[in-house]
C-alpha cells in the first residue's frame, strides 16, 4: 500500500475512530481499495478485545474469522422482529423475542459476549436486515444492556453494490411486512442508530483511469453512452481460447461454472487424478473454496484460491494457471513467460473465540483443512470470485446476470484489455439498486476530523458513566439464584431476601439509567465547554447511589452474612453474600473514581491520551499500582 496520499489518512482516521471512540462505522469502498487490508491493521493495532465474522464460510476463512450463525449459535432461517403470535408465523421463519428468550448460551459464551469491545462483520452486504436484527437483540439481552448492540462497538465491512443478501422468494413476502428491502442498512437498529459510513476511495487493483471511471459512473447509476461504447468494444461473441490466452468464465450459477469446468476436464485424454484433502479438529463451516475431493488432469486450466504465503511470493488469490504435469504425486504449475512451480498443500483454518481467565479474548484454531490451494478454472461463479482479481475473464452479460451483478464481474479484472463480453451490455444490466444509492452518503474526507473530536467526547464521557453501571451487581444476584444448592435447599427465608435485592438493584438501574441519560443530553448541548456542570452531576450521583447502595444492598448483605450459620448450606449462602459484598463496595470504589476523572478539564488535544491512559489502568492487574482506587478500575473497561 502506498505510503502517502489521501488514502493512508482515511486509514489512520478508522484506525483512530476503532480506538479512541464508540463510534458504530460502515466502512465501505470500491473493489480493490484495501478494505481487507484495514482490517489486518485492525487486527494487529487495537488494544479492543475484537471477534470478526462474517455470513459465509468462505467469508469468514478470508478474515480469519468465524460465522455469524456459528459464533451466535442461531439456527438456519430468517426472523421476524416484534411482537407476533408463534402460530402467525410463516415455516422455516422465527420471532426475533421468542428466540432470544430461550437461547441458552454457556458461561464462557456470556462471558464472552460481556468482555466483547468491538464486533466485526465483514462483507456486510450479504447480511440480511433481520440477521443484524438477531445480532442486536441476543446482545441486549446478554449483556443486559439496552443500548444498540448491548454496548459493542460495530465495524461493519463491505460493498454494498457488490453481491446483495440472499433471500428466499417466500420468506420475503413475509419479512418485507417489517423491512423496506433486505439489506442490513434496512434493519430496526440501524434505521434507529445510523452508522458513520466512511469509504476508501483510492482502488488498488485497477490503475487504469479509463476503466476505474467506467466502473465509478456503474456504481452511481451515471453510466453515459460514451462509457458504454468503450466497454462494448471488449464484445468478442466468437472469441476463441488459446495456449497464451485463455481468461475464465464468470456466471452467475454454480451449475453453469460447474457445466463448464467438468466440459473442459472430460475433454482433456490425460488421465484423471484425485488428491482428497484431510480435515482435522472441527471444521463446521464447509463453505470452502478448496474442493474436498480434488480432480485435475495435466493441461488442466487451474486458478490459486489462496495467497503465496513465503517470502518470493509465487502466486495470489486468483492467478490462473495450467497443470504442466502429475508424476509421482508431484504437481507441476506452468504460466505464461514464467518459471513451473512446484504446488505445495495449503491449510484454511477454522476458529472459535473464548476468553481466557484474564479476560482477554482470545482467537483458538479448533480445525484445519488441507488441500492443494487450486480449483479448476475455465468458470467460476460471481459468488466464488469474490475477493479474487483477475489479469483476463470472460463476461456473459445476458439474462443470467441480475441488474448489479454485471459491476461485481466487471470489477474483478484488472484492465479493460483483459476483458472479454460473450454478449454486449445494456444499462438495463448494469443498474445498482436504487435503495443503495439513497442509502450512500459517505462522510467526506474534510469532516472526519471534528467528528472523531466530538465522538471522542462522547467515549471519554461514556467512560465515566460507566462506572455507574449496576448491571454487574444484578449480575452477581442471578449467580447467587443460580447456585445449584441453594436452589436444592428451597430456603423461603433466603429467597424472600433475594427477591428484595433483586427488586432494590432493578430500581437503582433505572434511576442510573436515567441519570445517565440526562448527563448525556446535557453533554449534548454544550459538550464539554461546561465541563464543570457534567462534574457537578457526576459528584451529586455518587453521593445519592453511595447512600442508597449502602441502604438497599450492603446493610441487608450485612445483616445475613452476620447471623450465624446453623448448617452447610447457610455457610454456603454467607460465603456466596460475602463474594457479592465484594461486588457492590468494587461498585462504589469505582463511582469514587468516577468522580475523580473529569474534575481537571480535558481538552480535545489530549483526548487519545486521556483514554490511553486509563485503558492502561483498567488493564493494570491487581496490587501494580499504589494509588488504591485506580486497581479497582480493572472491571470497567
Amino acid at each position: 500500500m502506498s505510503a502517502n496520499g489521501s488514502s493512508n489518512s482515511i486509514f489512520d482516521k478508522v484506525l483512530s475512530f476503532i480506538e479512541y471512540t464508540n463510534t458504530p462505522i460502515f466502512l465501505t469502498g470500491k473493489a480493490g481499495t484495501g478494505k481487507t487490508t484495514l482490517l489486518k491493521k485492525i487486527k494487529e493495532t487495537t488494544s479492543k478485545k475484537m471477534v470478526v465474522v462474517a455470513p459465509t464460510g468462505v467469508a469468514a476463512m478470508n478474515a480469519k474469522g468465524t460465522t455469524i450463525n456459528s459464533f451466535f449459535q442461531l439456527p438456519p432461517g430468517s426472523f421476524f422482529p416484534g411482537d407476533i403470535a408463534l402460530e402467525n408465523l410463516q415455516s422455516g421463519i422465527l420471532s426475533i423475542q421468542s428466540m432470544v428468550s430461550d437461547l441458552s448460551y454457556s458461561r464462557e459464551k456470556i462471558n464472552l459476549f460481556n468482555d466483547l469491545e468491538l464486533l466485526v462483520i465483514d462483507e456486510v452486504s450479504m447480511v440480511r436486515c433481520d440477521l443484524l436484527d438477531v445480532i442486536d437483540a441476543i446482545l441486549r439481552a446478554v449483556r443486559k444492556n439496552n443500548a444498540p448492540f448491548g454496548g459493542i462497538q460495530v465495524l461493519l465491512i463491505g460493498d454494498l453494490f457488490q453481491l446483495p443478501p440472499v433471500t428466499k422468494r417466500e420468506d420475503w413476502a413475509f419479512l418485507s411486512r417489517a423491512y423496506p428491502s433486505p439489506y442490513f442498512f434496512d434493519a430496526l437498529v440501524i434505521r434507529r442508530n445510523p452508522v458513520l459510513q466512511i469509504e476508501l476511495s483510492k482502488v488498488f487493483r485497477q490503475t487504469e483511469p479509463e476503466f476505474i471511471n467506467i466502473l465509478n459512473d456503474i456504481r452511481n447509476n451515471q453510466i453515459s453512452e460514451s462509457d458504454l461504447l468503450i466497454l462494448n468494444k471488449r464484445y468478442d461473441p466468437m472469441f476463441s481460447a488459446s495456449d497464451e490466452l485463455n481468461p475464465i468464465i464468470i456466471t452467475s450459477h454454480n451449475a453453469e461454472a460447474n457445466a463448464v469446468n467438468k466440459e473442459k476436464l472430460d475433454e482433456l485424454t490425460t488421465e484423471e487424478h484425485t488428491f482428497e484433502g484431510e480435515i482435522s479438529g472441527e471444521f463446521r463451516d464447509l463453505g470452502l473454496q478448496a474442493e474436498h475431493s480434488l480432480k485435475i488432469k495435466e493441461g488442466a486450466q487451474i486458478m490459486f484460491i489462496k495467497n503465496d504465503s513465503g517470502d518470493d511470493r509465487k502466486f495470489y488469490n486468483g492467478k490462473i494457471g495450467k497443470v504442466k504435469s502429475i508424476k509421482a504425486g508431484e504437481i507441476y504449475i506452468s504460466f505464461p513467460q514464467e518459471e513451473d512451480l512446484l504446488l505445495e498443500k495449503a491449510s484454511w483454518q477454522s476458529f472459535e473465540y473464548k476468553t481466557d481467565p484474564e479476560q482477554v479474548i482470545v482467537q483458538q484454531q479448533v480445525g484445519e483443512f488441507s488441500q492443494y490451494p487450486i480449483k479448476l478454472a475455465w468458470a467460476v461463479t460471481i459468488h466464488k470470485s469474490q475477493g479474487l482479481t483477475f489479469d483476463s475473464a470472460i463476461i456473459d452479460a445476458g439474462k443470467s446476470f441480475v441488474a448489479g451483478q454485471v459491476y461485481v464481474a466487471l470489477s474483478r479484472v484488472r484492465t479493460l484489455n483483459g476483458l472479454v463480453l460473450k454478449s454486449k451490455i445494456s444499462t438495463e444490466s448494469l443498474r445498482s439498486n436504487a435503495e443503495v444509492i439513497k442509502y450512500m452518503n459517505p462522510a467526506k474526507a474534510e469532516e472526519l476530523d471534528a467528528m472523531l473530536i466530538a465522538e471522542q467526547e462522547k467515549f471519554i464521557l461514556q467512560l465515566v458513566l460507566d462506572h455507574f453501571s449496576f448491571y454487574t451487581i444484578l449480575s452477581g444476584l442471578d449467580t447467587i439464584a443460580a447456585n445449584p444448592e441453594i436452589v436444592k435447599s428451597h430456603l423461603p427465608e433466603f429467597k424472600a431476601v433475594l427477591t428484595q435485592l433483586n427488586k432494590s438493584v432493578n430500581d437503582l438501574i433505572v434511576v442510573s439509567d436515567r441519570f445517565q441519560a440526562q448527563v448525556r443530553q446535557l453533554h449534548k448541548q454544550s459538550g464539554f465547554t461546561d465541563q464543570q456542570a457534567l462534574q457537578t452531576r457526576i459528584e451529586s450521583a455518587l453521593a445519592y447511589f453511595t447512600k442508597e447502595i449502602t441502604m438497599q444492598l450492603l446493610n441487608p448483605v450485612n445483616k445475613n452474612i452476620r447471623i450465624k450459620p446453623k448448617n452447610k448450606i447457610q455457610q454456603q449462602i454467607q460465603h456466596e453474600l460475602q463474594k457479592y459484598r465484594s461486588v457492590i463496595e468494587n461498585r462504589i470504589a469505582l463511582m469514587q473514581v468516577a468522580s475523580g476523572l473529569l474534575k481537571e478539564p480535558v481538552r480535545p488535544e489530549v483526548y487519545s491520551s486521556w483514554i490511553e491512559m486509563q485503558k492502561a489502568k483498567a488493564n493494570a492487574k491487581p496490587g501494580t499500582s499504589s494509588s488504591g482506587p485506580q486497581s479497582v478500575t480493572l472491571q470497567l473497561f
